[in-house]
């Protein structure tokens, strides 16, 4: 119960956040999602680079 609460409390405190300083959240949104576009293109690459294991494969070696 007591999760539940703080959970609430933190989301009413996020809420108030975005609405009471809109300016400083649009700043950083703004500067951080190049970063994580950089970041979410090297995970794609890698994830493109790493073959894939197949299921007849793994149950075979098993």
């Amino acid at each position: 119960m007591l999760h539940i609460i703080g959970g609430l409390f933190f989301i009413a405190l996020g809420i108030w956040g975005l609405y009471d300083e809109y300016y400083y959240v649009s700043d950083v949104v703004k500067g951080g999602l190049p970063i994580l576009m950089m970041i979410g293109g090297i995970i794609a690459t890698l994830a493109g680079c790493v073959p894939v294991k197949l299921k007849e494969e793994s149950d075979h070696e098993s």
